[in-house]
């Protein structure tokens, strides 16, 4: 009977913790989260003050909730993939798979259209890692390295076409890259080189992914 009574408090609890999250994300796409404060959120997610801090004890505690959100989305992407065989609707394997350039290019702009997704929620957790330098998050490795070992899997199904020896090595610089050239779309907000600088999404996807083909295949 207790338990019967307690789901549907359970479930409004919970609705309203993802509607202050969802409003944080809204913000965040615009706002630092430096210069945000909890009445903002309250207003954008459309709840009180009150129903803020009786899910986060202070703004600070919104940061690690982010983060948790943040791998639980990354876990669903690699259950997909350990379901499909697929990484961002891409096959690794099997008479599917496209060849290695339309690879790279399907896989630049899934990575891209995440990042503009999720800009205000990645820069935020740059201020939670910088606020905390030395948190210790296993779930965090453990998923990067899953993520890190699906890449390897996918190289190793076009191992005839990569000059490459080291498929390991490969996969870390070709992430490396990716990250320094959507590294100014994190760190910088209503910067000058959105307009001025930048080059648009499908320039940098078609300049990136010649980049990565010539890289792999030496060609």
């Amino acid at each position: 009977m207790t338990k019967v009574q307690q789901k549907p408090t359970q479930k409004r609890a919970l609705a309203t913790r993802e509607k202050i999250l969802d409003g944080l994300e809204t913000l965040l796409e615009t706002r630092e989260f430096e210069a945000l404060s909890i009445a903002e959120l309250a207003r954008e997610a459309g709840v009180a003050v009150g129903s803020v801090y009786s899910h986060f004890k202070d703004k600070d505690a919104l940061l690690p909730a982010l983060l948790d959100r943040q791998m639980e989305r990354m876990q669903d992407r690699l259950a997909e993939f350990h379901q499909t065989g697929k990484i961002d609707g891409i096959a690794v394997e099997g008479d599917e798979r496209p060849d290695l350039r339309t690879a790279i290019t399907m896989s630049i702009r899934g990575a891209l259209a995440q990042m503009n997704q999720s800009l205000g929620v990645r820069r935020a957790l740059m201020t939670y890692r910088r606020l905390n330098p030395d948190l210790e998050i296993p779930l965090a490795r453990t998923l990067v390295e899953q993520a890190f070992d699906a890449q390897v899997r996918q190289l190793q199904s076009y191992r005839d076409e990569i000059a490459r020896d080291d498929l390991n090595e490969a996969a870390k610089m070709v992430n490396y890259f990716g990250n320094i050239i959507f590294l100014d779309r994190i760190v910088f907000i209503n910067s000058a080189l959105q307009d001025e600088m930048r080059p648009d999404d499908e320039t940098l996807i078609r300049t990136y992914s010649d980049m990565i083909n010539h890289y792999l295949t030496k060609s």
